[in-house]
Protein backbone atom coordinates (compact mmCIF):
# COMPACT_ATOMS: atom_id res chain seq x y z
CA UNK A 1 0.00 0.00 0.00
CA UNK A 2 2.78 2.64 0.68
CA UNK A 3 4.30 1.73 -2.81
CA UNK A 4 0.74 2.61 -4.38
CA UNK A 5 1.06 6.48 -5.21
CA UNK A 6 5.18 6.16 -6.49
CA UNK A 7 3.96 2.95 -8.58
CA UNK A 8 0.86 5.71 -9.84
CA UNK A 9 3.55 8.11 -10.45
CA UNK A 10 5.46 6.29 -12.52
CA UNK A 11 2.33 5.03 -14.50
CA UNK A 12 1.36 8.20 -15.73
CA UNK A 13 4.63 9.38 -16.35
CA UNK A 14 5.33 6.96 -18.33
CA UNK A 15 1.98 7.15 -20.29
CA UNK A 16 2.69 10.82 -21.09
CA UNK A 17 6.17 10.21 -22.29
CA UNK A 18 4.90 7.46 -24.84
CA UNK A 19 1.93 9.68 -25.62
CA UNK A 20 4.06 12.54 -26.93
CA UNK A 21 6.02 10.07 -28.85
CA UNK A 22 2.70 9.39 -30.63
CA UNK A 23 3.52 5.50 -29.78
CA UNK A 24 0.75 3.33 -28.42
CA UNK A 25 0.33 2.47 -24.82
CA UNK A 26 2.64 -0.08 -23.51
CA UNK A 27 0.48 -0.06 -20.61
CA UNK A 28 -3.21 0.46 -19.61
CA UNK A 29 -4.70 0.83 -16.19
CA UNK A 30 -8.08 0.82 -15.35
CA UNK A 31 -9.39 1.39 -11.18
CA UNK A 32 -12.76 0.94 -9.53
CA UNK A 33 -13.43 1.68 -5.94
CA UNK A 34 -16.81 1.07 -4.74
CA UNK A 35 -18.43 1.71 -0.75
CA UNK A 36 -21.58 0.36 -0.06
CA UNK A 37 -24.01 0.56 2.54
CA UNK A 38 -26.84 -2.13 3.17
CA UNK A 39 -29.59 -2.17 6.17
CA UNK A 40 -31.38 -5.36 6.51
CA UNK A 41 -34.83 -6.21 7.87
CA UNK A 42 -35.13 -6.62 12.07
CA UNK A 43 -37.74 -5.81 14.41
CA UNK A 44 -39.98 -6.02 11.23
CA UNK A 45 -38.99 -2.97 9.48
CA UNK A 46 -35.60 -1.33 7.78
CA UNK A 47 -35.26 0.83 10.15
CA UNK A 48 -34.59 -1.59 13.13
CA UNK A 49 -32.12 -3.41 10.80
CA UNK A 50 -28.12 -3.69 10.73
CA UNK A 51 -26.82 -1.58 9.15
CA UNK A 52 -23.39 -3.66 7.44
CA UNK A 53 -20.41 -1.55 5.29
CA UNK A 54 -18.71 -2.95 2.36
CA UNK A 55 -15.33 -1.04 0.53
CA UNK A 56 -13.95 -2.23 -2.33
CA UNK A 57 -11.46 -0.85 -4.33
CA UNK A 58 -9.58 -3.04 -7.78
CA UNK A 59 -7.39 -2.43 -10.34
CA UNK A 60 -6.98 -3.52 -14.04
CA UNK A 61 -3.40 -3.73 -15.91
CA UNK A 62 -2.95 -4.90 -19.12
CA UNK A 63 1.32 -4.55 -20.61
CA UNK A 64 0.96 -5.43 -24.14
CA UNK A 65 4.32 -6.95 -25.46
CA UNK A 66 3.72 -6.67 -29.01
CA UNK A 67 3.62 -9.45 -31.80
CA UNK A 68 0.21 -10.50 -30.22
CA UNK A 69 1.44 -11.41 -26.09
CA UNK A 70 -0.55 -9.62 -23.59
CA UNK A 71 -0.22 -9.69 -19.38
CA UNK A 72 -2.54 -8.91 -17.09
CA UNK A 73 -2.74 -8.57 -13.44
CA UNK A 74 -5.96 -7.82 -11.10
CA UNK A 75 -5.18 -7.10 -7.98
CA UNK A 76 -8.40 -6.37 -5.12
CA UNK A 77 -8.75 -5.08 -1.36
CA UNK A 78 -12.40 -5.56 0.28
CA UNK A 79 -13.49 -5.06 3.45
CA UNK A 80 -15.96 -7.20 4.46
CA UNK A 81 -19.16 -6.83 6.28
CA UNK A 82 -17.39 -9.00 8.80
CA UNK A 83 -14.45 -5.99 9.38
CA UNK A 84 -12.24 -8.21 7.72
CA UNK A 85 -9.79 -6.97 5.22
CA UNK A 86 -10.11 -9.63 2.18
CA UNK A 87 -6.67 -8.65 -0.42
CA UNK A 88 -6.57 -10.98 -3.17
CA UNK A 89 -5.42 -11.59 -6.94
CA UNK A 90 -8.35 -12.26 -8.89
CA UNK A 91 -6.40 -12.28 -13.00
CA UNK A 92 -2.94 -12.87 -13.38
CA UNK A 93 -2.43 -14.53 -16.82
CA UNK A 94 -0.27 -14.48 -20.06
CA UNK A 95 -1.99 -14.41 -23.32
CA UNK A 96 -1.11 -14.86 -26.71
CA UNK A 97 -3.53 -13.69 -29.41
CA UNK A 98 -3.72 -13.87 -33.47
CA UNK A 99 -6.37 -11.38 -34.98
CA UNK A 100 -8.28 -12.01 -38.25
CA UNK A 101 -11.83 -13.00 -39.41
CA UNK A 102 -11.31 -16.28 -37.40
CA UNK A 103 -9.47 -15.11 -34.29
CA UNK A 104 -7.50 -17.53 -31.66
CA UNK A 105 -6.45 -16.53 -28.44
CA UNK A 106 -4.33 -18.96 -25.50
CA UNK A 107 -4.21 -17.56 -21.84
CA UNK A 108 -2.44 -19.34 -19.05
CA UNK A 109 -2.91 -18.44 -14.72
CA UNK A 110 -5.17 -16.96 -13.03
CA UNK A 111 -7.52 -16.33 -15.65
CA UNK A 112 -11.21 -15.26 -15.86
CA UNK A 113 -13.97 -17.70 -15.36
CA UNK A 114 -14.42 -19.99 -18.29
CA UNK A 115 -17.90 -20.75 -17.56
CA UNK A 116 -21.20 -18.32 -16.54
CA UNK A 117 -21.98 -14.76 -17.13
CA UNK A 118 -22.61 -13.64 -13.82
CA UNK A 119 -18.57 -13.36 -12.87
CA UNK A 120 -18.89 -10.24 -15.34
CA UNK A 121 -21.04 -8.64 -13.00
CA UNK A 122 -17.87 -9.06 -10.56
CA UNK A 123 -15.93 -5.23 -11.06
CA UNK A 124 -19.09 -2.71 -9.60
CA UNK A 125 -18.75 -0.70 -12.86
CA UNK A 126 -20.12 -3.19 -14.43
CA UNK A 127 -22.61 -4.19 -12.32
CA UNK A 128 -26.30 -2.58 -12.98
CA UNK A 129 -27.55 -3.27 -9.49
CA UNK A 130 -25.85 -2.88 -6.04
CA UNK A 131 -26.05 -6.57 -5.04
CA UNK A 132 -24.16 -9.50 -7.08
CA UNK A 133 -26.33 -12.27 -8.50
CA UNK A 134 -26.90 -14.92 -5.75
CA UNK A 135 -25.40 -17.65 -7.51
CA UNK A 136 -22.39 -16.43 -6.59
CA UNK A 137 -22.27 -16.32 -3.09
CA UNK A 138 -25.08 -17.86 -1.51
CA UNK A 139 -23.73 -20.83 -0.40
CA UNK A 140 -26.61 -24.10 -1.26
CA UNK A 141 -27.40 -26.30 1.66
CA UNK A 142 -25.20 -29.13 1.91
CA UNK A 143 -25.47 -31.93 -0.53
CA UNK A 144 -24.02 -34.51 1.12
CA UNK A 145 -24.40 -35.27 4.82
CA UNK A 146 -21.63 -33.07 7.24
CA UNK A 147 -19.63 -32.20 4.08
CA UNK A 148 -18.92 -28.93 2.57
CA UNK A 149 -21.28 -26.49 1.27
CA UNK A 150 -21.14 -25.41 -2.45
CA UNK A 151 -22.47 -22.05 -4.34
CA UNK A 152 -24.60 -22.93 -7.70
CA UNK A 153 -22.02 -21.46 -9.59
CA UNK A 154 -19.16 -19.67 -7.53
CA UNK A 155 -16.96 -16.35 -8.42
CA UNK A 156 -13.76 -17.90 -9.53
CA UNK A 157 -10.64 -16.98 -11.04
CA UNK A 158 -9.05 -20.25 -11.57
CA UNK A 159 -5.88 -21.39 -11.76
CA UNK A 160 -5.71 -22.94 -15.53
CA UNK A 161 -5.24 -22.63 -19.04
CA UNK A 162 -7.97 -21.81 -22.25
CA UNK A 163 -7.93 -21.53 -25.66
CA UNK A 164 -10.78 -19.98 -27.72
CA UNK A 165 -11.97 -19.26 -30.94
CA UNK A 166 -13.89 -16.35 -32.22
CA UNK A 167 -15.39 -15.11 -35.82
CA UNK A 168 -18.04 -12.36 -36.35
CA UNK A 169 -20.90 -14.81 -35.63
CA UNK A 170 -19.70 -17.23 -33.33
CA UNK A 171 -17.21 -18.49 -30.40
CA UNK A 172 -16.03 -21.33 -29.18
CA UNK A 173 -13.57 -22.38 -26.25
CA UNK A 174 -11.92 -24.94 -24.36
CA UNK A 175 -10.13 -24.65 -20.64
CA UNK A 176 -8.64 -26.60 -18.05
CA UNK A 177 -8.47 -25.44 -14.73
CA UNK A 178 -7.46 -26.85 -11.32
CA UNK A 179 -11.17 -25.45 -9.04
CA UNK A 180 -14.35 -26.79 -9.25
CA UNK A 181 -16.85 -23.76 -10.93
CA UNK A 182 -19.02 -24.28 -7.19
CA UNK A 183 -16.26 -23.84 -4.69
CA UNK A 184 -14.14 -20.91 -4.19
CA UNK A 185 -10.48 -20.73 -4.19
CA UNK A 186 -8.50 -17.86 -3.60
CA UNK A 187 -4.85 -17.10 -4.76
CA UNK A 188 -4.62 -15.87 -0.78
CA UNK A 189 -6.03 -18.62 1.83
CA UNK A 190 -5.36 -21.36 3.89
CA UNK A 191 -6.18 -25.10 3.34
CA UNK A 192 -9.58 -26.33 3.75
CA UNK A 193 -10.68 -26.01 6.35
CA UNK A 194 -11.99 -23.45 7.48
CA UNK A 195 -14.97 -23.42 5.63
CA UNK A 196 -14.85 -18.63 5.37
CA UNK A 197 -11.28 -18.31 4.83
CA UNK A 198 -9.62 -21.15 3.84
CA UNK A 199 -9.38 -23.05 0.15
CA UNK A 200 -11.04 -26.31 -1.08
CA UNK A 201 -8.43 -28.83 -2.21
CA UNK A 202 -7.55 -28.88 -5.88
CA UNK A 203 -9.80 -30.75 -8.47
CA UNK A 204 -9.21 -31.07 -12.40
CA UNK A 205 -12.18 -29.32 -14.12
CA UNK A 206 -12.54 -29.70 -18.03
CA UNK A 207 -14.57 -26.80 -19.42
CA UNK A 208 -16.13 -26.53 -23.39
CA UNK A 209 -18.55 -23.62 -24.32
CA UNK A 210 -19.01 -21.50 -27.14
CA UNK A 211 -21.95 -18.85 -28.75
CA UNK A 212 -23.41 -17.56 -31.68
CA UNK A 213 -24.25 -13.64 -32.12
CA UNK A 214 -26.98 -13.45 -34.89
CA UNK A 215 -26.27 -9.54 -35.08
CA UNK A 216 -24.72 -7.21 -33.33
CA UNK A 217 -26.31 -6.60 -29.46
CA UNK A 218 -27.58 -10.26 -29.05
CA UNK A 219 -25.52 -13.35 -28.12
CA UNK A 220 -26.57 -16.91 -26.81
CA UNK A 221 -23.67 -19.46 -25.36
CA UNK A 222 -23.99 -22.05 -23.32
CA UNK A 223 -20.69 -24.63 -21.37
CA UNK A 224 -20.32 -27.24 -19.56
CA UNK A 225 -18.02 -28.32 -16.12
CA UNK A 226 -16.92 -32.10 -15.72
CA UNK A 227 -14.81 -32.97 -13.28
CA UNK A 228 -14.45 -33.40 -9.05
CA UNK A 229 -16.02 -31.34 -6.54
CA UNK A 230 -15.60 -33.32 -3.50
CA UNK A 231 -12.57 -34.87 -2.25
CA UNK A 232 -12.29 -38.60 -0.03
CA UNK A 233 -12.23 -36.92 3.49
CA UNK A 234 -14.48 -34.13 3.01
CA UNK A 235 -17.34 -35.97 4.78
CA UNK A 236 -17.40 -39.00 6.98
CA UNK A 237 -19.33 -41.08 4.19
CA UNK A 238 -17.27 -39.95 1.23
CA UNK A 239 -14.01 -42.46 0.76
CA UNK A 240 -13.54 -41.38 -3.06
CA UNK A 241 -13.79 -38.00 -5.68
CA UNK A 242 -17.11 -37.04 -6.22
CA UNK A 243 -18.05 -35.51 -9.45
CA UNK A 244 -20.12 -32.80 -10.75
CA UNK A 245 -21.34 -31.39 -14.25
CA UNK A 246 -22.09 -28.30 -14.48
CA UNK A 247 -24.34 -26.64 -17.12
CA UNK A 248 -24.69 -23.28 -18.64
CA UNK A 249 -27.18 -21.32 -20.35
CA UNK A 250 -26.54 -17.21 -21.21
CA UNK A 251 -28.08 -14.63 -23.13
CA UNK A 252 -27.66 -11.03 -24.17
CA UNK A 253 -29.38 -8.07 -25.45
CA UNK A 254 -28.50 -4.56 -25.68
CA UNK A 255 -30.51 -1.84 -28.21
CA UNK A 256 -30.77 1.61 -27.99
CA UNK A 257 -31.00 2.41 -23.88
CA UNK A 258 -31.56 -1.14 -23.03
CA UNK A 259 -28.95 -4.30 -21.79
CA UNK A 260 -30.88 -7.17 -21.00
CA UNK A 261 -28.89 -10.44 -19.61
CA UNK A 262 -29.98 -14.28 -18.32
CA UNK A 263 -28.53 -17.32 -17.27
CA UNK A 264 -29.41 -20.05 -15.85
CA UNK A 265 -27.21 -23.05 -14.50
CA UNK A 266 -28.17 -26.48 -13.67
CA UNK A 267 -25.69 -28.78 -11.58
CA UNK A 268 -25.41 -32.31 -11.02
CA UNK A 269 -23.25 -33.76 -8.20
CA UNK A 270 -22.15 -37.50 -7.22
CA UNK A 271 -23.28 -37.81 -3.29
CA UNK A 272 -23.24 -40.66 -0.85
CA UNK A 273 -26.52 -40.64 -2.07
CA UNK A 274 -26.78 -40.70 -5.39
CA UNK A 275 -26.76 -38.01 -8.12
CA UNK A 276 -27.90 -34.25 -6.23
CA UNK A 277 -29.31 -31.67 -8.44
CA UNK A 278 -29.53 -27.64 -7.69
CA UNK A 279 -30.43 -25.34 -11.10
CA UNK A 280 -31.18 -21.52 -11.04
CA UNK A 281 -31.70 -18.95 -12.77
CA UNK A 282 -31.77 -15.19 -12.83
CA UNK A 283 -32.77 -11.89 -15.42
CA UNK A 284 -31.58 -8.54 -14.64
CA UNK A 285 -32.40 -5.41 -17.27
CA UNK A 286 -30.45 -2.10 -16.88
CA UNK A 287 -32.43 1.16 -18.77
CA UNK A 288 -31.00 4.38 -19.66
CA UNK A 289 -33.70 7.22 -19.15
CA UNK A 290 -31.55 10.47 -19.69
CA UNK A 291 -27.76 10.80 -19.93
CA UNK A 292 -27.43 10.82 -15.97
CA UNK A 293 -30.01 8.75 -14.71
CA UNK A 294 -31.19 4.81 -15.09
CA UNK A 295 -33.20 1.98 -13.40
CA UNK A 296 -31.97 -1.77 -12.66
CA UNK A 297 -33.79 -4.71 -11.59
CA UNK A 298 -32.61 -8.41 -11.13
CA UNK A 299 -35.20 -11.38 -10.30
CA UNK A 300 -33.71 -14.39 -9.70
CA UNK A 301 -34.70 -18.41 -7.91
CA UNK A 302 -32.35 -21.31 -7.08
CA UNK A 303 -33.43 -24.61 -6.42
CA UNK A 304 -31.80 -27.23 -4.72
CA UNK A 305 -32.70 -30.92 -3.17
CA UNK A 306 -32.15 -31.97 0.59
CA UNK A 307 -29.12 -33.85 2.21
CA UNK A 308 -30.75 -36.61 3.85
CA UNK A 309 -34.68 -36.64 2.94
CA UNK A 310 -35.16 -37.97 -0.39
CA UNK A 311 -37.30 -35.69 -2.75
CA UNK A 312 -37.33 -32.79 -0.90
CA UNK A 313 -36.60 -29.36 -2.07
CA UNK A 314 -35.84 -25.74 -0.74
CA UNK A 315 -35.85 -22.32 -2.95
CA UNK A 316 -34.12 -19.14 -2.59
CA UNK A 317 -36.00 -16.03 -4.05
CA UNK A 318 -34.66 -12.84 -5.08
CA UNK A 319 -35.15 -9.28 -6.70
CA UNK A 320 -33.42 -6.19 -6.37
CA UNK A 321 -34.88 -2.54 -8.08
CA UNK A 322 -32.22 0.06 -8.21
CA UNK A 323 -32.20 3.86 -9.34
CA UNK A 324 -28.74 5.39 -10.63
CA UNK A 325 -27.51 8.69 -11.23
CA UNK A 326 -24.18 9.54 -12.73
CA UNK A 327 -23.08 12.71 -10.51
CA UNK A 328 -20.12 13.34 -12.81
CA UNK A 329 -18.31 10.40 -15.63
CA UNK A 330 -16.26 8.87 -13.03
CA UNK A 331 -19.05 8.72 -10.20
CA UNK A 332 -22.15 6.71 -9.98
CA UNK A 333 -24.46 6.78 -6.74
CA UNK A 334 -27.08 3.57 -6.80
CA UNK A 335 -29.69 3.12 -3.93
CA UNK A 336 -31.78 -0.11 -4.42
CA UNK A 337 -34.74 -2.10 -2.42
CA UNK A 338 -34.25 -5.55 -2.25
CA UNK A 339 -36.65 -8.64 -1.27
CA UNK A 340 -35.04 -12.02 -0.59
CA UNK A 341 -36.18 -15.42 0.87
CA UNK A 342 -33.82 -17.69 1.96
CA UNK A 343 -33.26 -21.33 2.08
CA UNK A 344 -35.73 -22.54 4.34
CA UNK A 345 -37.40 -19.56 4.74
CA UNK A 346 -41.46 -18.49 4.28
CA UNK A 347 -41.41 -15.14 3.77
CA UNK A 348 -39.27 -12.12 2.27
CA UNK A 349 -36.74 -10.05 3.50
CA UNK A 350 -36.51 -6.35 3.00
CA UNK A 351 -33.14 -5.08 1.99
CA UNK A 352 -31.87 -0.99 1.58
CA UNK A 353 -28.77 -0.60 0.17
CA UNK A 354 -26.95 2.84 -1.38
CA UNK A 355 -23.54 2.85 -2.88
CA UNK A 356 -21.18 5.28 -4.57
CA UNK A 357 -18.82 3.69 -7.26
CA UNK A 358 -15.94 5.98 -8.92
CA UNK A 359 -14.25 4.43 -11.93
CA UNK A 360 -11.14 5.58 -13.96
CA UNK A 361 -9.48 4.62 -16.70
CA UNK A 362 -5.74 6.06 -16.46
CA UNK A 363 -4.31 5.00 -19.81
Amino acid sequence: MRLAPLTLVCVLTAARALAQQAHPSILSVDSVAESDVTVSQGGGSIADGNHLTNIYFDSLVTADFGRGFQAMVRPQIQRLTSSEWNKQIWIADLRWERPGAVAFRIEGGYIPSPIGLANLNYRPQLNPTIALPAELFTSLPSLEPRGPRVNLMGGIYPLGTQATVSAKHWDARAAVIDTSPMRIRRVFGGPYPPFFSGNPPRFANVIVGGGITPFVGFRVGAAVARGGWMKAGESPTTTSTRDATLVSIESELAFRHTSLASEWTRDALETSLGTRVASGWYVQGAQTLTPRWFVAARIEKINTMLPVIDGAEQDFKASEQTVGFRLTPELTLRVSHRLREPFGGSSYLHTGAVSIVWYRRWM
